[in-house]
């Protein structure tokens, strides 16, 4: 009896499990009057398996246990889990170099019939999925203008999601050119979640003006900036020639990294962590004060400054430019055996490796969104409401924003429209119409939904705060949220 009982669970994983981890799953039901989508027991065909990502096959045998899979009842009887086993052949046949497969499986995927209501969910989901596949394909045929029209495209599929942005923009960066596309991202992206993506790409760019700009708008979201965004910002402003500006930001900096300094003797993490931000902020400063010399004709000093070191860990478009620049006027004996070019492509080469190399592939498996129901919109609805206990808005720490805290796992992306959301419900509670994001950074975790966030910190500010002047620029208005995503994020109608 007792071996009889244990024989299931030693039974080995179905092709299914094989393929991608995951079981059977229900069919997405409709209720087109409502225009939302439900669980629906249809299609809840073949046998109940215990999800197990471990079991996942790679290489050849993944490929061969997702065509397998495809005869299985519980794709053939339900079209999206169909699309996730084609959208991971397509990733086991990327693995395997074999790109038009990959791209072949990624439009089969795009392609299973489903009716309009489920066709516009899908689309945001496991349809952009298959879009990303076949830009990474694309990319690594060396395709690159169709790659960064196909990133592009994927990240139009959810113009108030992070990832694919993030994702797209990757793809974009690894040109100096600013496209059009990729403006539209980085501008969408910089209101989202302020970060150093736009300030590296414009210095990408040569645009040092712009970058530094940028990074000063950065710099003000900060309560207390650090030592390397601000020794960052030094070297920006150097490069777009505002020497007063560098030469003040230099001066904060200097007494903030001997204050680390001072924290970094020690062996505990702490120490370990303060002479690390110590030793990359010392590097930036050293090139901010060379440019900076290079500005004021005093080409001995600059050339001193960049001497004696074998290598430069700082961002590479603005290391290649500060020692091109003072090469250019010091000639040869100038930083002897640096050469720019040489930064700039290496640099380009781990970027496209990143995208296109062994790496990648964790993306494609674990990150890249699959189906995650309608409802959860409607979930977050309910945590929104002002009755709710969960994320409410709250002053922060100093008062000078408002915090929001989710900790429900979900999409990266549903988590980050749901935060937008609450933020503009809070702001017009407030009776203000507009507010901008200050920080938005959480914790997350491949699932099977794809990426997900499990806990995410969201602060913002609305024009009655004072902090709200320097992003002015970067502001949300409360009724674009509410346009584009309000009717989703709201709690179910009560049924009759």
């Amino acid at each position: 009896m007792l071996a009889a009982t244990a024989a299931p669970a030693l039974a080995a994983p179905s092709a299914l499990i094989r393929c991608d981890g995951y079981g059977r799953r229900q069919t997405p039901g409709e209720q087109v009057g409502r225009g939302i989508l439900i669980l629906g027991t249809l299609g809840l065909f073949g046998s109940a398996e215990a999800d197990n990502p471990s079991a996942r096959e790679a290489g050849e045998k993944g490929i061969t246990a997702c065509t397998e899979a495809l005869t299985d009842s519980r794709t053939t009887g339900n079209p999206v889990r169909r699309a996730e086993v084609l959208m991971m052949r397509g990733v086991r046949q990327f693995e395997m170099g074999r790109f038009d497969d990959a791209i072949a499986d990624a439009r089969a995927a795009r392609s299973v019939e489903l009716t309009p209501l489920v066709r516009a969910h899908f689309d945001r989901n496991i349809g952009a999925s298959t879009v990303m596949l076949e830009a990474f394909a694309r990319l690594s045929q060396n395709n690159q203008a169709e790659a960064e029209k196909l990133a592009f495209q994927a990240a139009q599929a959810r113009p108030t999601g992070l990832f694919m942005a993030e994702e797209a923009l990757r793809n974009m960066a690894l040109t100096p050119e600013i496209s059009a596309d990729e403006k539209l991202l980085l501008d969408r992206a910089w209101r989202m979640a302020p970060n150093l993506r736009p300030v590296l790409s414009m210095a990408g760019a040569g645009d040092w003006t712009g970058a530094a700009a940028a990074i000063k708008t950065l710099v003000a979201t900060f309560p207390k900036p650090g030592v390397v965004v601000l020794s960052h910002q030094a070297a920006l402003q150097a490069l777009a020639g505002d020497n007063k500006g560098a030469e003040e930001t230099l001066a904060r900096v200097s007494q903030d990294i001997d204050e680390l300094a001072a924290k970094a003797g020690g062996t505990d993490q702490n120490a370990q962590t303060a002479a690390q931000q110590v030793a990359r902020a010392d590097e930036m400063v050293q090139l901010a004060k060379a440019q900076l010399a290079l500005n004021q004709g005093k080409l001995e000093e600059a050339k001193g400054l960049l001497a004696g070191r074998p290598r430069w860990l700082s961002p590479a478009s603005l290391t290649a430019q500060i020692i091109a620049n003072v090469q250019a006027k010091g000639g040869p004996g100038t930083a002897p055996g640096i050469d720019p070019a040489k930064i700039r492509a290496d640099a380009t080469k781990v970027a496209r490796d990143s995208l296109t190399g062994k790496g990648v592939l964790n993306n494609l498996v674990v990150a890249l969104p699959r189906w995650e129901d309608a409802s959860e919109a409607q979930e977050f609805g309910k945590m929104i409401a002002p009755t709710s206990k969960t994320m409410q808005p709250k002053p922060t720490r100093d008062g000078a924003a408002t915090s929001i805290v989710s900790g429900r796992s979900a999409a990266l992306d549903t988590v980050n429209e749901a935060l937008l959301v609450a933020a503009a419900r809070a702001a017009a509670a407030k009776g203000q119409d507009r507010f901008a994001v200050l920080f938005n950074f959480g914790s997350n975790r491949g699932t099977r939904a794809g990426i997900a966030s499990s806990f995410t910190l969201f602060d913002f500010v609305t024009p009655a705060d004072s902090l709200f002047a320097a992003q002015a620029g970067r502001a949300f208005t409360v009724a674009e949220i509410e346009t584009a995503l309000g009717s989703q994020y709201r709690p179910p109608a009560p049924t009759r």
